[in-house]
């Protein structure tokens, strides 16, 4: 069966270290970063590259449901695999026991996600270049009110102390905290190891992605 992989970068180092456990070979396409702004851009990105894919028997979308920019493809060209998730942070999250444990109205990251955090206008640097120190950290406080808990998923393929101190004053200046939680990213291994489940929808050829198709076993539990 040939194959392809389309994935969201943010899930680079993961993806990359899985690819290196289940000796997948096929190819893989890295979507841009900005596509993560806007599901209605991500979405026709998206179905633009399915339509051109030739001699492809099946697409593997590592982007999951994304703010519902993946509802509403068709799989014109090839057969959709995408995962059963509301977002990558599910797919990160995944634990091989089957649980998906996700604290509640917190800022997730990894080491692609803060350099991805790092390099955005919204930035606390980038904001303190636009508007000054006193007014950026404000700007910052109203942006993330509610949302003052990070939470580094610590998925062993990267130095979280190094996201810590990465993250570190933008927390400061939220008023804060910082922690870790375990991330297997399973579901993501499952994919590129061919293991395709119930954690996945496989859309045939032809037909097209819908709303209810998104909707998840029961395994989610709160921390």
């Amino acid at each position: 069966m040939r194959k392809i992989l389309l994935s969201c970068p943010t899930l680079r180092n993961e993806l990359e270290q899985a690819v290196k456990e289940s000796g997948f070979s096929d190819p893989i396409l890295f979507l841009p970063r900005q596509l993560h702004n806007d599901p209605k851009i991500l979405k026709s990105y998206l179905q633009e590259t399915i339509d051109r894919l030739e001699n492809i028997d099946r697409i593997l979308l590592c982007v999951s449901g994304c703010g519902g920019g993946t509802i509403g493809l068709c799989a014109t060209n090839a057969e959709l695999v995408i995962p059963r998730c509301r977002d990558c942070l599910d797919l990160l999250l995944s634990q091989k026991d089957g649980k998906l444990e996700r604290p509640e109205k917190g800022i997730f990251v990894t080491q692609s996600w803060a350099d991805y955090m790092l390099e955005s206008e919204m930035s606390l640097e980038h904001m303190t270049q636009k508007l000054g120190k006193e007014q950026a950290e404000q700007k910052l406080r109203e942006i993330y009110r509610g949302f003052e808990r990070f939470y580094i998923i610590d998925t062993g393929v990267h130095d979280v102390e190094k996201v810590r101190m990465q993250m570190m004053p933008l927390v400061q200046v939220l008023h804060g905290t910082i922690s870790c939680v375990p991330g297997d990213y399973w579901i993501l291994r499952k994919m590129v190891s061919g293991k395709i489940d119930d954690d996945f929808m496989v859309i045939p050829k032809g037909q097209t992605v819908k709303k209810e198709d998104f909707k998840r076993l029961n395994r989610a539990e709160k921390l």
